[in-house]
């Protein structure tokens, strides 16, 4: 039975610490070792968690991380680990019992794959009691361009080989958060792969780092995306031009309140950016190509 590291980071989350503790605790798998690392929490968070690491000190490791951020958090964290497989916890979720087993299971029988992931279902306050069984078209394979201007997978949802993890370099800034950059790594250095099965539940509150990522206007924050993109040495020469095309297409919405040429750009690429589109009828399907991809030419337009 492989080592998995499971490497959880955590940054004020009082209200939420102890029941991800306690999932974790209720994994079937039998071989796992927990690094924690705290971003200087004052709300008592790391306290928990060293005294729960305290509790099992030969499979739970706690460490501290000085420097503010989700991205320096996890990537303090990730040199601790020394399991085969690595895995991302938040410190606000709940895990199925069975997860980490399904997904060594799954990546046991991909083993090409550089990097597998599961499913997510949201929630507030009260844990779901049954399973939302969504359509979902799943990011899989190697093309970047799929996931340049979207991010498609979450960290919580990732287990990865540390032989790979390893190859991934550390990213310089907080624009673009961890598992959507060793996620683009991953496809990088090879094929990625979903299990279409939901394995966490995925806590939502008003800090949810993603919301927080993609707030304001549209343009701006996927400039800010491309530009830090451009930055992985992994991505190869040809992809980072057709990122650096996107990024100037995009740029042009600094001056105009529409773009004609990312308009272009968008339908050119619609297959790859907006594979996710489920309309199985062509005609519907490129209507909404063209709606998304006006919408996103637009200076004014957001998510959410």
């Amino acid at each position: 039975m492989q080592l998995v590291s499971v490497v959880l980071c955590s940054y004020n989350g009082i209200a939420f610490i102890q029941s991800q503790l306690d999932s974790l605790e209720a994994q079937t798998y039998g071989n796992i070792e927990f690094i924690c690392s705290d971003n200087n929490s004052d709300d008592g968070t790391d306290l928990v968690l060293k005294n729960w690491c305290a509790k099992n000190s030969s499979s739970r490791k706690f460490i501290s991380c000085a420097e503010k951020g989700l991205n320096k958090n996890f990537f303090n964290a990730i040199p601790f680990a020394t399991g085969t497989y690595v895995m991302f916890c938040d410190q606000d979720d709940i895990w199925m019992p069975e997860k980490i087993e399904l997904l060594v299971e799954f990546h046991e029988k991909n083993k090409r794959a550089s990097m597998v992931y599961c499913l997510s279902q949201k929630f507030h306050s009260q844990i779901p009691t049954s399973i939302k069984r969504k359509k979902i078209t799943q990011l899989e394979g190697s093309n970047i361009k799929k996931t340049m201007l979207i991010s498609h997978t979450l960290g919580h949802n990732i287990l990865i080989k540390n032989e790979v993890l390893k190859k991934i370099p550390v990213p310089n800034s907080e624009h673009v958060a961890y598992d959507w950059w060793i996620t683009v790594s991953a496809m990088c250095l090879g094929n990625i792969a979903c299990l279409p099965q939901v394995l966490t539940y995925w806590r939502q509150h008003h800090h949810n780092t993603t919301t927080t990522l993609n707030k304001g206007l549209y343009y701006k924050s996927r400039i800010l995306y491309l530009k830090t993109f451009l930055t992985n040495s992994l991505i190869s020469d040809e992809n980072k031009i057709w990122v650096s095309k996107a990024k100037n297409n995009f740029e042009k919405l600094i001056i105009y309140n529409f773009s004609f040429s990312l308009f272009l750009f968008l339908l050119q690429n619609a297959n790859l950016i907006f594979f996710y589109k489920r309309k199985k009828n062509m005609f519907l399907k490129w209507i909404s190509f063209t709606k998304w991809a006006y919408r996103m030419s637009k200076q004014s337009f957001r998510l959410g």
